[in-house]
């Protein structure tokens, strides 16, 4: 039985309506699977919103989480059927969402046809005559931030399960605050006597390599993810080990906070302020450092100045209690980094000269983890740990650079294993050499039309009518129907200009490839066009608001000075080469 909770993805989902009115949070929520919505569209779920010491906070009780947990059972694959409703709800994978706005009509199945052909179109299957193109590159991208966007992304969309074994049932939302809850909050049923090769420092657990090439990188042994003896991972969300690049990206922010916390013991401090310490360092890399490198400069310095127009908006009113994103940004905008991932990642680890990984495959990335399958004993070998120094340019080497965004993509790259999917009626194998796989541009597709996501002229619409009225100087042009053509893809062009003027993708476009066409065309694919760079801006700052460190107070980024014993290079910011080089120094 596949594990659920691993699966890639947004699995099912659980999307609060909305928008707000006077402020006051809609309870009525609607429940999502891989095919669809689950509930009666006219019959929402209802949810409770509870008093606590932090504020309002939504809980899922115990008649909605056992109406969500049969609505899984119905949805589910035929050998998940003999689980209980408790289990069932307990394992699955139910992300949370807020509309930002209103849903589009429901897809007719034309169109659902017609994502579904698009997604194959996208996948180009070169062979070997004629050799692919050289991919185009990112000119200040290194690869490390590709999966620290993953890393993000699944800090935003958690699912806190009851203990099937308690008490009646109820089921804690967890919100999309970034707060390092994948770091330090522990997943249920974490065992209390750990496996030997697990050790703990700072509270925080990481599991023994298998040293196979001598002394490695970056030293210590302690370079994976905390493990069972048979190799699951014991971590908040398991979709971290889907690939070697993201455990390995979850492995240095865990050794980064073990160094801070190791460095902040002889101060008189409480464990809160040490973990505000801690995370307001990490928070920086987000906004000074990745988000720098995603977002034109012009609307980097109007959200960050100015505050947020389109997201919680921070003019007139405080941030939302709790917060979650959108499901515009989560099943669409934020999925660019797709487009970010390379086939080929060399040289991976050159550290030891007699024994190196000199290139890393997408498959090996996959391999290299519990649901892979090459892990030994449980373990991972230490040759295959993240050579920083060439994912992020760091010590003088150069870095392996983040493949532009577009929408150029190889079929061998984005046909994936059936395993990272929640089975759907709407799946189709990939074509020729990967068949079996699925294909997860269609997947992607499918997905935002059957959830009702708006198209990407009708936001932007949108988001430029909320800059006006508030007075600011960013535009957002619409792209034209010649701007909206797949380069170098006739196939996939013609599907994007089928149907009468008005009713083709090239009028009414999927938001996904609008925001990836919309940053080839405006930023030849080095950054984020501008209704993506302000999505992501605004999100990214609402969910850091939202952790309450106080890095962004009413919306607007507050001055930083990170702790110079931490070993930065900076007065006023931390790079995520700060945090790499201090998580794997242990005294910088």
């Amino acid at each position: 039985m596949a594990n659920l909770a691993s699966l890639h993805g947004a699995g099912y989902r659980l999307v609060l309506r909305g928008p707000r009115e006077n402020g006051e949070r809609n309870l009525e929520a609607d429940f999502f699977g891989p095919d669809g919505i689950a509930n009666d569209v006219d019959a929402p779920l209802l949810l409770d919103l509870v008093e606590t010491g932090a504020g309002n906070h939504l809980r899922i009780n115990e008649n909605v989480a056992e109406q969500i947990g049969r609505m899984i059972l119905e949805m589910s694959p035929p050998d998940e059927r003999n689980r209980s409703v408790r289990e069932v709800l307990r394992t699955s994978p139910v992300r949370t969402y807020e509309r930002a706005m209103a849903a589009a009509p429901p897809v007719d199945p034309e169109t659902l046809e017609r994502l579904g052909r698009l997604g194959e179109a996208l996948l180009v299957s070169y062979g070997f005559a004629p050799p692919p193109p050289v991919p185009t590159l990112m000119k200040d991208m290194p690869s490390a931030y590709t999966y620290l966007g993953q890393f993000l992304a699944h800090e935003m969309t958690l699912w806190d399960p009851a203990d099937a074994s308690g008490p009646p049932q109820t089921v804690d939302l967890i919100d999309s605050a970034i707060d390092l809850k994948t770091i330090f909050k522990r997943p249920l049923g974490f065992p209390r006597n750990l496996p030997t090769h697990v050790q703990e420092e700072e509270g925080l657990p990481l599991n023994q390599t298998i040293v196979d090439s001598g002394p490695g990188f970056p030293g210590s042994g302690l370079d994976d993810l905390p493990r069972m003896d048979s190799g699951r991972a014991l971590i908040l969300d398991p979709r971290n080990d889907q690939n070697l690049t993201l455990s390995q990206t979850q492995v240095a922010i865990t050794r980064f906070a073990q160094a801070a916390i190791s460095i902040l013991k002889p101060l008189v401090l409480t464990g809160e302020e040490v973990r505000r310490i801690v995370l307001r360092h990490f928070q920086s890399v987000v906004l000074q450092d990745y988000l720098v490198r995603l977002v034109d400069p012009k609307t980097y310095d109007d959200v960050m100045v100015n505050g947020r127009v389109w997201v919680a908006p921070s003019a007139g009113g405080g941030m939302p209690d709790p917060f979650y994103v959108s499901p515009e940004f989560s099943g669409a905008i934020f999925r660019f980094g797709h487009a970010m991932r390379r086939d080929n990642y060399s040289p991976w680890n050159t550290v030891n000269p007699n024994k190196t990984v000199m290139s890393a495959l997408a498959s090996d990335l996959l391999d290299f983890s519990f649901d892979g399958g090459d892990l030994t004993n449980g373990q991972l070998l230490q040759t295959w740990t993240t050579d920083w120094r060439h994912m992020l340019g760091t010590e003088g080497v150069t870095s392996i650079k983040a493949t532009s965004i577009g929408t150029a993509w190889k079929d061998a790259l984005f046909c994936l294993p059936g395993y990272l999917f929640q089975p759907s009626v709407h799946d189709k194998p990939c074509n020729g050499a990967q068949s079996g796989r699925l294909n997860l541009a269609r997947r992607t597709l499918i997905s935002g039309g059957l959830m009702g996501l708006p198209s990407g002229q009708v936001l932007a619409g949108d988001v430029q009518t909320a800059l006006v009225n508030a007075g600011s100087p960013c535009q957002i042009p619409i792209l034209s129907a010649a701007e909206l053509d797949i380069p170098d893809n006739p196939a996939a062009t013609a599907i994007m200009q089928e149907g009468p003027v008005g009713s083709r993708f090239v009028d009414h476009t999927p938001l996904w490839i609008y925001i990836l066409l919309e940053a080839a065309v405006k930023s030849d694919g080095d950054r984020l066009g501008p209704l993506g760079g302000r999505i992501v801006a605004e999100t990214l700052s609402a969910a850091i608001e939202a952790s309450g460190s106080g890095m962004i107070v009413n919306g607007v980024l507050q001055p930083f000075t990170p702790d110079p014993a931490f070993g930065g290079k900076s007065t006023d910011k931390f790079v995520y080469s700060d945090l790499v080089r201090l998580a794997f120094s242990g005294n910088p």
